[in-house]
């Protein structure tokens, strides 16, 4: 079996692990992506970072990300996990976000410097519109009311029978999917 799914993408595999939970398809993982781990963590190990300590915590952590992240981009979970795992350790420097937080500081940066060009500006609305079709009907709706009608969270959360946070992580979700969608599709091209 382990030679089966050693021939899937890592798409593939990804979704058997988040679908139904498939840790010998987790286990093909990790295995592709090992010599990885170890070549990111190399330069970090120290006698207080020790390899028979930071392995294993670095291990059950991907597969912990890996089961609950909405990328397909292994290198980038593994490389931001290993980064932030010895940065806690270190307090050098601070962690790096996550590739979706990248993405949509990168989307956001992009809206503020498309400024007055009209070309830039038809091609960011166009992925936008096409990123806002991926949505669920009810993030389409919160999406609109609040960031083009600009209703507040009360009244977004008085409409919905629910409550302020609710709505904020229900927007922030949304804003999450709509920028790894644009994340993957800039991957695509």
């Amino acid at each position: 079996m382990h030679l089966l799914l050693n021939n899937l993408t890592d798409k593939e595999l990804l979704l058997r692990i988040r679908k139904h939970q498939d840790q010998e398809a987790a286990g093909a993982l990790l295995d592709r992506y090992s010599h990885l781990l170890v070549a990111l963590s190399l330069p970090h190990l120290s006698a207080e970072s020790r390899a028979e300590t930071a392995f294993p915590d670095l291990t059950r952590q991907l597969y912990a990300r890996l089961l609950h992240s909405t990328t397909n981009k292994v290198n980038e979970v593994l490389y931001a996990l290993v980064t932030s795992y010895f940065s806690m350790r270190d307090k050098t420097q601070p962690p790096l976000p996550l590739p979706y937080e990248q993405a949509i500081q990168r989307l956001e940066t992009r809206v503020e410097n498309a400024g007055n060009n009209p070309i830039e500006k038809e091609a960011l609305a166009a992925q936008l519109e096409k990123a806002f079709g991926t949505l669920q009907a009810d993030e389409q709706m919160m999406v609109t009311r609040f960031y083009l009608e600009h209703q507040s969270l009360s009244d977004l959360a008085e409409s919905q029978h629910t409550t302020t946070d609710e709505v904020r992580n229900k927007l922030k979700g949304a804003k999450k999917k709509l920028a790894t969608y644009l994340m993957d599709q800039a991957y695509e091209q």
